[in-house]
């Protein structure tokens, strides 16, 4: 049965991207559907498992933001003024039951992915770190295939915008490049994840993994995402700094200079092939861009509306419409600030956007405290830092296509280093991966 529950994991990784991210009410049906039979499975082999306390902060923190958001769509609050007059918070009082769908289904993959690595607490990151590599494989044959043929296309549905970009099936370049960037993240880590090894023999065993890094930002890079590509540039610095072997601050900061001015050389390499590329980060400075800054001013205006309740889950389009500054086009159809925070402020309030903030930052110091080696905090960092630039510059890591491969390799590399062998006696072996030096003269 575990086995089972193994696939129904691995599917969600490698078909998420592929129907469209996930976004979609019937992929996350889909999804959630693989959840529930992977927990099935799991409940009906479990022997010896162990709920982890961090799996229960996690439903805790569901349960606390859907329980705030049924309280939104209540009518028990005095007549609202703004903009509707309802004796409730929320603009769509059916915007729960959505919203509870997804946090569920979040907070059931990473109890799945908890109780599935406790089974194999040695092997479990290396199987999901390969089916993300094999997941962006196959966004990278789409996107290939898709410039090779010239198909003016995305897959799913022509979008004018990205026609040209390099999206897979994502019909996004955004959400495309922050793929690219955790394949290439979990292909830098496959290369160093033992520490002891010498340079040659990295090559020689897993080169391969360095050459799809390399074929991934390529990709990355074809997709013209400068959010993407910024947040590649610093994951790769905080990723080469951080997996030394040596704790000098020195030798850090070695590896830290050395690693810019890489990234400085590739960047000017990039410049003289693509300068188009370049050109769109020089229209950053435009303010009539694509009007990022209107979305942020008028988000920021509806925020301070309703600092502490909020507008309820599902409403960014009606604020976006309601408290629309006047350069900000109307006629496109705003249903995120371009921001995930802005956008969770506009629906909770301030107070639990807060409380949000304060409980990742919790999780962030928890899974690099209980980092099993130097590249494993390394990795967790350039993954870390991949996210928080995607949460600040678009609204696409909420994806699940995006966010399920960071947690997956989050919560195995959290389970590999908390097994315990009286926990898990016949499972010792494989958290530590290797036999003690005197193992086979203690049984002769």
């Amino acid at each position: 049965m575990h086995r089972l529950a193994q696939f129904c994991l691995i599917a969600q990784i490698i078909l998420a991207p592929v129907m469209l991210g996930g976004a979609r009410p019937w992929a996350m049906a889909i999804l959630s559907i693989l959840t529930g039979i992977g927990s099935l499975a799991m409940i009906a082999a479990a022997r010896n498992l162990i709920l982890r306390r961090y799996v229960l902060y996690v439903w805790i923190l569901v349960a606390g933001l859907i329980g705030w958001s049924v309280l939104q769509s209540m009518p028990v609050w005095p007549i609202q003024p703004f903009p509707f007059e309802a004796p409730y918070i929320a603009l769509y009082p059916g915007g729960w039951i959505d919203l509870s769908a997804r946090l569920i289904w979040l907070a059931g993959t990473i109890t799945l992915g908890s109780l599935i690595t406790q089974l194999h607490p040695g092997h479990w990151q290396i199987i999901v770190g390969k089916a993300v590599i094999a997941s962006c494989c196959l966004q990278l044959i789409l996107a290939t295939g898709n410039a090779a043929f010239d198909w003016q296309t995305t897959f799913w549905f022509v979008k004018t915008a990205h026609i040209g970009d390099w999206t897979g099936s994502f019909a996004n370049r955004n959400a495309f490049g922050i793929l690219m960037a955790s394949g290439s993240m979990t292909c830098l880590w496959f290369f160093v994840r033992y520490p002891d090894q010498s340079t040659g023999k990295r090559l020689d065993q897993s080169g391969s993994y360095l050459a799809l890094a390399i074929l991934f930002t390529a990709a990355l890079i074809q997709s013209h995402s400068r959010s993407a590509i910024f947040a590649i540039i610093i994951a790769t610095i905080l990723f080469v700094t951080l997996c030394s072997s040596r704790q000098s601050g020195l030798a850090r900061l070695r590896r830290f200079f050395a690693a810019t001015a890489g990234a400085v050389i590739v960047l000017a390499l990039v410049a003289s092939a693509e300068p188009e590329l370049f050109i769109r980060f020089a229209d950053l400075g435009r303010l009539d861009l694509i009007q990022r800054d209107d979305a942020w001013l008028t988000a920021i205006h509806a925020i301070a509306e309703r600092p502490i309740t909020g507008y309820g889950a599902n409403s960014i389009p009606l604020v976006m419409a309601h408290v629309a500054t006047p350069d900000l086009n109307t006629n496109a159809h705003w249903f995120s600030s371009h921001n995930l925070w802005l956008d969770g402020a506009i629906m909770f309030g301030i107070p639990v956007t807060m409380a949000v903030a304060l409980s990742l930052i919790t999780a962030i110091v928890f899974i690099l405290r209980h980092a099993a080696n130097l590249p494993n905090r390394a990795f967790g960092t350039a993954l870390i830092s991949i996210a928080l630039i995607g949460s600040f510059s678009d609204w696409v890591i909420s994806l699940p296509a995006l966010i399920l491969p960071m947690v997956a390799m989050w919560v195995a590399g959290l389970e590999g280093r908390l097994v315990s062998p009286f926990e898990f006696p016949e499972r010792a072996d494989h958290a530590a991966q290797s036999p003690l030096p005197d193992q086979e003269t203690l049984r002769q």
